[in-house]
């Protein structure tokens, strides 16, 4: 009987150095990482701000991502998303021409790149100028929606319109009104002056 008991009190000993030893091999944080975060110390007055921030990525079909802003706020409740100041992106498609974004503000997710531009938000591409109040920016869905008040002006013809979406892979254009009973108002002028 007593050999039994000194084999289970060694399995359960044997059980409860395993279960430590992977405690401190997968759960416990590393010293080095403690270090690194006593050794960052944000800015005094707002501990969640970064100046002259820029992002840059690369997907796997070789698109380039880029966004630049002169402030970065973290969100302290999720620090995944970063609210940024006098913004500024650049989108490089592959085997397209460079596509420039630029607003006073915008919500941006480190994770997934979606952002959020808002407040005299501008597209140039090409000879395209797209402006608007709001642009939300989605990989995951690959898409663009443009809103409030978006005009699209390019060399003799602009437009008005309360919504615009762009899917990003195929570039395919949706540009509607809220009001199925308004109308998306183009302008037309020649070159020449005939109309």
């Amino acid at each position: 009987m007593t050999k039994k008991i000194y084999t289970q009190f060694f399995l359960l000993i044997f059980l409860i150095i395993i279960l430590l030893f992977l405690f401190f091999k997968y759960f416990k944080k590393s010293d080095l990482e403690s270090e690194i975060k006593k050794e960052f110390k944000p800015q005094a007055a707002n501990e969640s701000m970064i100046e002259d921030l820029t992002y840059f990525s690369i997907d796997k079909q070789g698109n380039e991502y880029k966004i630049e802003a002169k402030k970065g706020n973290i969100d302290k409740s999720n620090p995944d998303i970063i609210y940024l100041e006098n913004v500024e992106a650049i989108i490089q498609l592959q085997k397209s021409n460079v596509i420039l974004i630029r607003s006073k503000f915008a919500k941006y997710n480190t994770k997934n790149y979606d952002t959020l531009f808002n407040e005299a938000v501008s597209v140039n591409y090409n000879e395209h100028l797209l402006k608007s109040e709001f642009l939300d920016l989605s990989f995951e869905k690959n898409l663009v929606s443009i809103y409030d008040d978006v005009r699209y002006l390019s060399g003799i013809s602009s437009l008005s319109a309360d919504k615009a979406e762009i899917d990003i892979l195929n570039k395919k254009t949706k540009i509607f009104m809220n009001d199925p009973n308004q109308k998306v108002l183009i302008n037309s002028s020649s070159k020449n002056g005939n109309n």
